[in-house]
């Protein structure tokens, strides 16, 4: 692994901006069926993401110094299991950020190979190569970084599962590419269809969304769960869909895409709006953390195009 007396600069703020964009996302408020910083879960609350999230900054700084020197096929995969150790260390709520890091690694890695000449277009191309270029090594130290975590409402494919030790074996005697490995979950998964799709939902919807409202209104954190409201709006939430099936998934959809069309949370119907999808998602405990990875993500790249708050 890199140390730390290797890093530039840019590999800092490429660290920085990502680690923050996962305390903006945790912060915002209301967030519907989420941690916010008013509202907490069962098992989770703002100090555990908080924590969660600063323990992520050297790993997103190791993955922009991989991708400035060049050196990505087998060292991200490894980064992701080291950083999904550690933030189960850090703190006793469980998953916080699997989906997170998911996208983030190749987004830091991205950025790093860019070394500051940072646009939205040239970002993205240079996450989409960096997720091709992931190999076997990386495949397989991802796959057992999901089955670490064992996030909730996993479910099994038939194909590939995560939790099958025959998917191992596998997976080293072909030598599968992140991508292939990737197929059986796509339509199943919101964050591996970001990896298979170029980050269709992070650019096109959540950031342009995070950039407009952020713009028109000057508010942040408003524009954070707008943004949100966007993803949400777009398709059904995986997440929910795995925790409390889809009938409930395209409820919380359609209610998020009527509160964006309210104005969500800068106008006082969006927000009663949001504030009945909250009510409605943490009665049942339907969380919508595959749109909540998507607008980290998007804090993130924001952040890391010159986004000042």
């Amino acid at each position: 692994m890199t140390s730390p007396n290797t890093f530039t600069n840019w590999d800092l703020e490429v660290a920085r901006c990502l680690t923050t964009g996962l305390i903006f996302e945790a912060a915002a408020h209301p967030k519907p069926g989420l941690v916010d910083r008013v509202n907490p879960l069962k098992e989770l609350d703002i100090f555990r993401f908080s924590a969660s999230a600063t323990s992520l900054y050297p790993h997103f700084a190791k993955a922009a110094a991989f991708g400035r020197r060049g050196r990505l096929r087998g060292c991200l995969g490894p980064l992701v299991f080291e950083a999904v150790r550690e933030m189960l260390r850090v703190q006793k709520g469980g998953n916080t950020h699997l989906g997170a890091i998911l996208l983030a690694m190749p987004l830091a890695a991205a950025a790093g190979s860019l070394e500051g000449r940072v646009g939205t277009n040239a970002l993205r191309r240079a996450a989409v190569s960096t997720v091709k270029s992931m190999g076997p090594s990386d495949t397989l130290h991802i796959f057992r970084a999901i089955d670490h975590v064992r996030p909730g409402g996993l479910g099994r494919v038939p194909f590939l599962d995560v939790t099958s030790p025959e998917t191992y074996v596998y997976l080293r005697r072909r030598g599968v590419g992140l991508l292939e490995a990737l197929e059986p979950y796509r339509g199943r998964d919101v964050v591996a269809d970001e990896l298979l799709e170029g980050f269709p939902l992070t650019f096109d919807v959540a950031l342009k969304t995070l950039s407009r409202w952020r713009e028109e209104t000057g508010s942040f954190e408003k524009a954070c769960v707008n943004a949100l409201l966007s993803v949400m709006a777009c398709r059904p939430d995986t997440h929910i869909v795995r925790r409390r099936g889809v009938v409930v998934a395209r409820i919380a959809q359609s209610m998020a895409e009527a509160a964006l069309g309210l104005g969500g949370a800068y106008t006082s119907e969006g927000l009663k709006a949001v504030l009945e999808l909250d009510r409605y998602l943490r009665r049942i405990d339907a969380r919508p953390g595959s749109s909540a990875d998507i607008l980290a993500a998007s804090i993130g790249v924001s952040l890391l195009l010159g986004c000042r708050v």
